[in-house]
Formats: C-alpha cells, sequence, structure tokens
C-alpha cells in the first residue's frame, strides 16, 4: 500500500503544471526603444519608459498575463527639439501620454515565442504581434527574476500617426516603426 501511495505521489509530481509566479516589471530595468527611418536614409531611435507592468511566468522564465504602460511624455530620442516635435506633432500627448500593451495569447517555447495583444497607441488600439525570447531565468535576493527581448513592427498610419511632412519630396519620418523591448520581471 505504501509503494501505491508513493508511486501515485511521483506521478501527480510529474504531471503537475509548472508553477506560476506573479511579477512585476523593473522599471528602471525595462524600456521600450523604438526606431524610425529619418528623411529614407538614417534611423533615428529613441526610448520610452516604462511607468509599470506585470507579468506571470512558469519555472522555465515562459511569460503569461503580460500586460505593460509606457510614457510617451518621457521620450527621448538625444535631441530636445525631435523629442518636442514627437510629443506635439506625431504622439499629441497631452491626449495620448502613453502606450500601453495588454498580452491576450502566447504560444512557443522559451526559446522563442509570439505574444498577440492589444497595443493602444495615440488613442488607437490594434492586436499586435510581438516575437520574444526568455533571456535568462536567475534567483536574486531570495526572489526570481526573469529577462525578456520582444520585436515587432507596425505602421504608424495604423495608430493615427499620420503626420506626413515632406522636405525636398522624401517623407520625414517614415511609415514602419520597429518596437524593441528589454524587461526584466521580479517575482512579487
Amino acid at each position: 500500500m505504501k509503494l501505491f501511495v508513493l508511486t501515485a505521489m511521483l506521478a501527480a509530481a510529474m504531471i503537475a503544471p509548472a508553477a506560476a509566479t506573479d511579477a512585476v516589471l523593473d522599471v528602471p530595468h525595462t524600456q521600450a526603444q523604438f526606431t524610425v527611418t529619418h528623411l529614407a536614409l538614417s534611423k533615428v531611435r529613441g526610448t520610452l519608459p516604462l511607468i509599470a507592468g506585470t507579468v506571470t511566468f512558469s519555472d522555465t522564465g515562459m511569460p503569461s498575463n503580460a500586460s505593460a504602460s509606457f510614457d510617451v511624455k518621457g521620450v527621448i530620442t538625444g535631441d530636445d527639439n525631435r523629442d518636442k516635435s514627437l510629443r506635439t506633432q506625431y504622439f499629441e500627448t497631452d491626449k495620448y501620454p502613453t502606450l500601453t500593451f495588454v498580452e491576450k495569447k502566447i504560444e512557443g517555447t522559451p526559446a522563442a515565442f509570439k505574444v498577440t495583444g492589444d497595443m493602444t497607441l495615440h488613442g488607437v488600439t490594434k492586436s499586435v504581434v510581438l516575437t520574444g525570447d526568455v533571456d535568462g531565468i536567475q534567483t536574486i535576493r531570495g526572489k526570481r527574476e526573469v529577462g525578456y527581448t520582444l520585436h515587432t513592427v507596425i505602421d504608424r498610419r495604423d495608430f493615427g500617426i499620420v503626420f506626413a511632412g515632406m522636405l525636398d519630396n522624401t517623407l520625414i519620418a517614415g511609415n514602419d516603426v520597429t518596437i524593441d523591448i528589454d524587461a526584466a520581471a521580479v517575482e512579487k
């Protein structure tokens, strides 16, 4: 009888789902970087700082229930005049101060997953797919932490950012915007 009980307990432990850990995104170590083509010849990069975010992760670091909010008013490109222009002419941050993302579905493995979710930018919500991977998982100061890298490309016009300034018949800012997110999630 003892052997039967021990065998049943071992079998249950082997088929039990991985433990889920609720976490918050670490503000100083999470940001969204964007890249857009300037005058069809060079790249301009900028950063949007994280306001807040949450995620649940498994023992392998695989994320679920992810959401994040980024500060569009805090955009930094390294040029004060461009940052002011982005805030007023492109993002209209007085009306739309944040970019948010809420995960709806995640599929794949820690080495390569796709996150489908709703992105809200400039008052417009669209479904977006980000590709990602788990960079690593560590226990630091008694709490588990997971690092993620995520990537997507959006068309700014899909989000109502249609400022179409031209200089010598060349579009000042390209329509495709690459977004890369580096994130660190810390166990609650």
